[in-house]
């Protein structure tokens, strides 16, 4: 199984990264199952009961999907598309990355940190989802553009400190003080932007228990998490011991210490 993992070509990296994104996804589907889908269930029982304010928020385009797709094969045809574009970002961060310091697993989990962070922390603590039967249907787009253009913005920041980082490094700043400078700049620009984003007006029905909707919340956050998570860890053994396999057949074969150099995930790359 290492052996079809090829560290030496990009290509490899970033399609068994997202087999193992879809991989974990499905791994976190059957925890969102377990956990998550309860209280969505438990949701849509206390919105039945409710009595009929009289609006219609029906649309002619509307498609109807039964709850059983939607806990079943949707819920695991999602994870599994998100872990599949988990692991292309995941590969594609870290091939990225650079730094003597960096070997292939410390590369892979520094790209996943940043990644779960900026898709899905700084979200979550900014719009936190609520259940599919909690709140107004008819915010559901706003509240998607807002979800989807925090993160956006959230990559334009962690891009800029990318920059900002190896401009530092140029010039000649220790690795110590140029860390504190970059991740001080980050949070600041993260906390500005967290408070110039406008909040959703979209109040809860009284008789939603707050226990339910943060409940969710949690655990909505605990299977983004164990996606990420799975895939950063996993893929980066994967990585390692492959890494080290490629080196220990070369040595094996009397390779030239020197081309190691050609694997995008050896650690002593020079800095860009």
């Amino acid at each position: 199984m290492l052996k079809r993992l090829d560290v030496a070509r990009p290509r490899s990296v970033i399609g068994w990264a997202v087999v193992c994104g879809i991989a974990a996804g499905l791994l976190a589907a059957t925890y969102g199952k377990i956990v998550g889908e309860p209280l969505v269930d438990q949701a849509i029982a206390i919105e039945e009961s409710m009595p009929d304010d009289g609006a219609d928020h029906t649309t002619t385009d509307m498609v109807y999907v039964s709850r059983g797709d939607q806990s079943g094969p949707g819920l695991f045809a999602g994870y599994a598309l998100a872990g599949a574009a988990s692991g292309l970002l995941l590969a594609a961060t870290a091939l990225s990355l650079r730094g003597p310091w960096l070997d292939p697993f410390r590369r892979i989990v520094v790209s996943g940190a940043i990644l779960a962070g900026a898709t899905t922390v700084v979200p979550w603590l900014k719009y936190p989802p609520n259940p599919p039967a909690v709140g107004d249907p008819d915010t559901v787009d706003t509240r998607q553009r807002l979800f989807f253009l925090l993160i956006a913005l959230t990559g334009v920041i962690l891009a800029g400190a990318a920059h900002l980082s190896a401009r530092l490094r140029s010039a000649g700043w220790p690795d110590v003080r140029r860390v504190v400078v970059v991740g001080a700049a980050a949070v600041v620009a993260l906390a500005v932007l967290m408070a110039v984003m406008p909040p959703i007006d979209d109040p809860i029905p009284s008789v939603m228990p707050a226990k339910l909707i943060w409940h969710f919340r949690v655990a909505s956050l605990g299977s983004n998490l164990l996606r990420w998570g799975l895939l950063t860890v996993g893929f980066g053994l994967w990585c390692a011991e492959s890494a080290r396999a490629a080196a220990a057949a070369r040595v094996a074969s009397g390779a030239a210490t020197g081309d190691q150099n050609s694997m995008p995930f050896i650690a002593d790359i020079p800095s860009s």
